[in-house]
């Protein structure tokens, strides 16, 4: 039953990070898992007598949750926000290697909310684990091969022995995966540029900041970007800015098209027609939050 209600404790903590990225705007897919007592009790005694001890070194992931961003320059954004949500303990973040194929790893351990350390069963009963939880951040595209080399290379190392050319082989299909993830982000920057072109607002807009098709431009605001340059200014506009001026102001409005040129004039454009249009309730938030 323990395992049961360890599960519980970490879907709560997935619907809270997955509210967080949602209210951003991000494309993501959270996974997430809690160890049983029987994946701790195999996890200490793998380490041996001493490794983990009450006042010293404990069990960090009780609870692991994954990240699979869509767009590799979103990792940033999402560590921003989960350290707003969370106290940072540690973190493990590798420097690319230019002359080496290999996956880097982006591992943080937060502090758990207090509700959710009163609550699991496992905190109480075991003193080698600690108040902790991991974090992995990650493309959607690595998403599988990290799945595939956690389970078929790192818990079976011997079986890659004598095999360093196979190893190195397996790096390198991340490689190409890296390769693709930074195209796809610069394929959406030229499509981008083509709508921007046309004078395209809407779908210049959706593509630059990548959102799920389907938000259309008010009419008043596509009469004004036709106007002038508002367009030029809009396509040159920050979109990881703007992402973290609504994370760090802690705005809370549906984000879509309308809605993000909106608070981008607010902050950034200070345009006095889309001011005359944009809803009260959100220029009132936006001036309280200021």
């Amino acid at each position: 039953m323990s395992e049961n209600y360890e599960q519980v404790l970490v879907k709560q903590l997935q619907t809270d990070i997955e509210n967080e990225l949602d209210r951003l705007g991000l494309l993501f897919r959270v996974f997430s898992r809690s160890k049983s007592q029987e994946s701790i009790a195999h996890k200490i005694k793998l380490k041996g007598d001493g490794y983990y001890s009450e006042n010293g070194k404990k069990i960090q992931d009780l609870f692991g949750i994954r990240i699979a961003l869509y767009f590799p320059d979103d990792i940033e954004i999402a560590r921003q926000a989960l350290e707003k949500l969370y106290p940072l303990i540690s973190k493990e973040v590798d420097s690319h290697k230019n002359s080496l194929f290999e996956a880097t790893r982006c591992n943080f351990v937060f502090r758990l909310p207090k509700n959710i350390i009163e609550d699991s069963q496992i905190l109480r009963s075991n003193n080698l684990v600690d108040t902790t939880f991991e974090v992995q951040l990650r493309t959607i595209l690595s998403e599988g091969w990290h799945e595939v080399e956690h389970d078929l290379r790192y818990k079976c190392q011997s079986d890659w022995e004598s095999h360093g050319d196979l190893s190195r082989a397996l790096n390198g299909i991340y490689a190409s995966l890296e390769t693709s993830d930074w195209g796809m982000m610069r394929l959406f920057e030229d499509l981008t540029y083509r709508h921007y072109k046309a004078k395209e607002w809407a779908p210049m807009l959706r593509n630059k900041f990548r959102l799920r098709a389907g938000n259309d431009l008010k009419l008043e605001l596509k009469e004004i970007i036709d106007e002038d340059d508002i367009g030029k200014r809009l396509y040159r506009l920050d979109r990881t800015q703007l992402i973290l001026q609504i994370l760090n102001k802690n705005i809370r409005f549906p984000l879509n098209i309308n809605t993000l040129i909106f608070i981008a004039n607010y902050y950034y454009l200070k345009d006095s027609r889309i001011s005359d249009i944009t809803p009260r309730a959100l220029t009132r938030t936006l001036n309280e939050l200021n």
